[in-house]
C-alpha cells in the first residue's frame, strides 16, 4: 500500500514526439478503458487521445491507486471488492509499460528526458518493487526432515529420518523427475507439520519478488537444501 502510494505521485510526462510502439499502445488504451470505472476521472478527463504518454502513464496511475486500494482494504478488512487483475500483482507489470516509454523517448531523440527522472523511476522500481522491502523466510532444517519423513511414511516407502545422507539425497533428486503428487490433505499433520506446509502454501499464493532468501537454520548436509526445494515443487512454489 505504502509503495504504491509513493510510486503514484511520480507519474508524468508529456512529451509530444513518440514512437509507433508507443502510439499503438496508447491507441488501445484508449479504446479499452472503461471510464466509469476509474477514481480520478477528472485525471482522465483532462487526458486527449493526441498525448499517448499521458495516456499510458495514466492507466500505470490508475492500476497504482487500485493496487493501494485493494492492499488496504485486505489490510484492515481481509478481503477486498477489487478484482487481482485490476491492480499490478508483479513488478513485470509495472515496468514493461514504464519501458515502452523508455524506448520511445530515446528512438525519437529525446534520450536526455529518458535518461534524467523516468529513468529515476525505473531504477527505483527495479531495485523497490511492489513490496518496498523484500522478506526472508527462515526454518529449522529439522522442521523440514519432520515434514518429508511424515511424507515417506504415508507413501509406506520407509522413513525418511532414518535414511543415510546417500539414500536421502538419491530420493530427493529423483522425485522433481516424476509425475506423482508425494502428498495431499490426508497426510498425517502434527502443528508443527501444518506449519511449515502452511508457510509454503502462502509463498506460493504471493508475488515471487516479495520475497528474498529462503534461510535454512542448522543445516548441515545437501539434503537440507533438496529437502527445501522438493517441498517448494510440491507446493508449486515459482
Amino acid at each position: 500500500m505504502m509503495a504504491a502510494n509513493l510510486y503514484y505521485s511520480q507519474l508524468e510526462l508529456s512529451m509530444w514526439r513518440y514512437s509507433d510502439e508507443l502510439r499503438v499502445r496508447a491507441d488501445e488504451l484508449h479504446r479499452s478503458l472503461r471510464r466509469y470505472a476509474k477514481h480520478y476521472i477528472e485525471f482522465w478527463k483532462q487526458i486527449p487521445p493526441s498525448e499517448p504518454y499521458r495516456v499510458i502513464l495514466g492507466d500505470v496511475r490508475d492500476k497504482l491507486y487500485q493496487t493501494s486500494e485493494r492492499s488496504r482494504q485486505l489490510l484492515f478488512h481481509g478481503m477486498s471488492e477489487i478484482p487481482g487483475e485490476a491492480n499490478f500483482t508483479n513488478i513485470e507489470q509495472f515496468l514493461e509499460p514504464l519501458e515502452v516509454c523508455y524506448r520511445s523517448l530515446c528512438s525519437c531523440g529525446d534520450r536526455p528526458i529518458a535518461d534524467g527522472s523516468l529513468l529515476d523511476f525505473l531504477r527505483q522500481v527495479s531495485t523497490f518493487g511492489l513490496s518496498l522491502v523484500k522478506l526472508g523466510i527462515r526454518q529449522e532444517s529439522d522442521r523440514h526432515t519432520d515434514v518429508l519423513d511424515s511424507i515417506t511414511k504415508h507413501l509406506e516407502i520407509g522413513s525418511y529420518q532414518e535414511w543415510s545422507e546417500e539414500q536421502k539425497q538419491e530420493w530427493l533428486l529423483s522425485e522433481p523427475s516424476g509425475k506423482r503428487v508425494l502428498f495431499g490433505s490426508d497426510i498425517p499433520k502434527t502443528e508443527e507439520i501444518a506449519d511449515v506446509l502452511d508457510t509454503f502454501n502462502v509463498l506460493a499464493e504471493l508475488p515471487a519478488d516479495n520475497f528474498g532468501a529462503y534461510i535454512i537454520s542448522t543445516a548441515t548436509a545437501p539434503s537440507d537444501v533438496l529437502a527445501v526445494e522438493l517441498l517448494q515443487r510440491e507446493c508449486h512454489m515459482k
